[in-house]
């Protein structure tokens, strides 16, 4: 399937690929597909690239790699909505907005998107009463994540994503 994207230009994506979200993801009622696009460019973050609004591409990172100790509180019903897969089946990302001064860019600790791998349903889940921060700094664990991946000759061999 060919999608013409805002930042990408025409980008070939496999069904395989799509990502599906039932109720849609809060803020962008008409987005149920999406896919994520990784660049090397602008490693660690992701996208997350709406195949119904080809202007909506979500910046995501993977919280671990920047958080190592991160572990969300997902209930039960979040999920039933992906499947019940195995924890090894599930990738979190969470939502990064990087500002023009990246000085201040953010992440969203307490509403993880949740990933089945096996199916490709995905939910973005909101954490009640958590101790994370809706708007967690990330620019100071970016720029140390770089240096050290730069040091030991890139991404780790074991990352998704």
């Amino acid at each position: 399937m060919k999608i013409n994207t805002i930042r990408f230009g025409e980008v070939d994506i496999a069904e395989e690929k799509i990502l599906t979200f039932e109720k849609g993801l809060p803020g962008f009622n008409d987005c149920f597909r999406f896919t994520i696009i990784s660049s090397e460019e602008t490693d660690p973050f992701l996208w997350m690239q709406s195949l119904d609004e080809p202007d909506v591409a979500l910046a995501v990172v993977n919280p671990f790699r920047l958080f190592p100790d991160y572990a969300p509180i997902v209930n039960e019903g979040d999920l039933d909505r992906l499947g019940n897969p195995a924890d090894e089946d599930i990738l979190a990302l969470t939502v990064a907005v990087i500002p023009v001064k990246y000085e201040n860019m953010t992440t969203n600790l307490v509403s993880p998107i949740l990933i089945n791998l096996k199916s490709n349903q995905a939910h973005q889940v909101i954490m009640e009463n958590s101790s994370y921060q809706i708007k967690q700094p990330i620019f100071e664990k970016v720029q140390q994540l770089l240096a050290e991946e730069s040091e030991g000759g890139g991404m780790d061999a074991g990352s998704d994503a």
